[in-house]
């Protein structure tokens, strides 16, 4: 009989609590692969604001609950701010 492969998702109690972990507490890329961070995000401010949005609407301390969403959420939007600067620093390609 084989032994059952366990996947990331295995690990936490709910996508949200996913999320919020790879915001605190990874880095480089290990929150990418987590976050699904991609270099379409930091070419595309569209495509970025999108996937920041979408992480916000499950993390956002206001509705999650989930110990550590506020500083998930102050770390999400220095991600957003960092592609976007990029982005403006490449000369806003893909607005």
């Amino acid at each position: 009989m084989g032994e059952k492969l366990f996947s990331i998702e295995d690990y936490f109690a709910s996508e949200n609590h996913k999320l919020i972990f790879a915001l605190i507490y990874t880095d480089k890329s290990l929150r990418e692969n987590l976050l699904g961070i991609s270099e379409e995000l930091y070419l595309d401010k569209g495509k970025a604001k999108e996937w920041r949005n979408s992480i916000s609407k499950k993390i956002h301390p206001d509705t999650c609950k989930i110990y550590g969403a506020d500083n998930a959420f102050m770390k999400l939007n220095e991600l957003y701010a960092h592609m976007t600067a990029i982005t403006e620093e490449d000369g806003g390609r893909n607005e």
